[in-house]
């Protein structure tokens, strides 16, 4: 069964690839509205979809029961969202009432501060939600720059998605969200690529030093010091010595990441209950046996905080690397909101960031609760007066025996 599962996995990544390549093939075909001349192929929004559409083709070709089911729970997610929101508001009014205080009043400062301060800057220094999610976010069409792609000698053109307004043409919303997702693409995957090598590296290596207690005892004071480095303001000196481009900035996050996590790693593994190392050993565990069955699994629980600050550092020397010396990514649109001092277009980049941030703390968490998918989990709430009267009823039964 496992060997059906990681089959299908690597079958579903290959397709990825090999969808594309029978789109090309029918691009001749009255059927497409996308074309292809001389390892040339111009993309389309109608390709962009058949892609879409032959990806996910795939698990419910091969598992239609489960794809199914799933759409069936996204279904009753849908229908009972509602409901959800309307009980979240009424358990939890403190924090519906704290974000409706903070927007209605980041627009009310907009409006004072408009009718009071002089304007001296193109934008207005704290900008209304309508400038922010209108005029700014339309403009932001200008950073739709991507042309073309060269992939395996094939160049891939992307001019029929939508024009560009930085070489004539109009500005238009498909432009505004090929920019948003060109540069988020660009941020993700330098993220990804640096906190895989950072949280790999730095598992291996805290589990590696703590395994050998003179490794551990020689290794702790130079790895504290490493993480007292300030990353941020090392940032010119990895443009210097790394350079620029996509391998210095994963080796720089790789770096911090770590850092971090084998000290947070070496901790997890010495506040290990010592009743676990000892109930193993007393049943005949041999010390590499312990060590791999009973200790890393006992030190997960503690390395759940350590993983969602590594993706927080990560996120954070990614955005603060492209804001110094990228020329694409979320980082690079924040530095030039800085450049033309545009308080809205950083509001928007800060919002796309914390969705993304959002997004990457909960795959962790949820790849977490698999790897700690041993531990008891409480279900539901504990009834205290259940609880209480049953400790008097057996308290009263004990004294009765007696």
């Amino acid at each position: 069964m496992r060997l059906l599962r990681i089959l299908f996995w690597i079958g579903w990544v290959v397709w990825l690839f090999v969808a594309p390549v029978l789109l090309i093939q029918l691009s001749s075909s009255s059927f497409a509205a996308w074309t292809y001349e001389e390892n040339t192929l111009f993309v389309t929004w109608s390709f962009l979809v058949w892609w879409t559409i032959l990806f996910w083709a795939w698990p419910f070709a091969f598992r239609s029961s489960e794809s199914l089911a799933i759409l069936g729970k996204i279904a009753r997610g849908l229908r009972n969202f509602p409901k959800r929101l309307l009980s979240s508001m009424r358990n939890n009014p403190l924090f519906f009432i704290t974000w409706a205080v903070l927007l209605i009043g980041w627009q009310v400062a907009s409006v004072i501060v408009e009718g009071r301060v002089e304007r001296t800057l193109e934008h207005p220094l704290v900008p209304g939600w309508d400038y922010v999610f209108g005029n700014t976010l339309f403009r932001m069409s200008g950073d739709w720059l991507i042309s073309q792609v060269d992939i395996f000698g094939l160049e891939i053109r992307f001019e029929q998605l939508a024009p560009y307004p930085a070489f004539g043409g109009d500005r238009t919303w498909p432009a505004v969200f090929l920019a948003l997702g060109f540069h988020s693409f660009m941020t993700l995957s330098r993220l990804v690529m640096g906190l895989a090598l950072g949280l790999l590296a730095g598992l291996s290596t805290g589990l590696v030093i703590s395994y050998w207690p003179i490794l551990r005892q020689t290794s702790w004071t130079p790895m504290n010091f490493l993480r007292m480095i300030p990353l941020l303001a090392a940032i010119p000196w990895m443009q210097v010595a790394l350079g620029p481009n996509l391998r210095g900035i994963t080796i720089f996050i790789a770096f911090g990441v770590w850092v971090v996590l084998v000290v947070a790693t070496m901790n997890s593994v010495a506040n290990v209950p010592d009743r676990y190392i000892e109930s193993a050993r007393t049943l005949g565990a041999s010390r590499p046996r312990t060590y791999f069955k009973v200790i890393i699994p006992g030190a997960m629980p503690e390395l759940r905080t350590a993983l969602l600050l590594s993706a927080g550092l990560g996120w954070s020397l990614t955005i603060a690397a492209e804001f110094l010396g990228f020329p694409t990514g979320l980082g690079y649109m924040a530095s030039i909101a800085v450049q033309e001092t545009n308080t809205a277009r950083l509001v928007i980049v800060a919002f796309v960031v914390a969705v993304y941030s959002l997004l990457t703390f909960l795959f962790l968490n949820e790849m977490f609760k698999k790897l700690v998918s041993w531990m008891p989990q409480r279900t539901g709430k504990t009834d205290i007066s259940k609880v209480a009267g049953a400790a008097g009823a057996a308290r009263a039964e004990t004294i009765h025996e007696v």
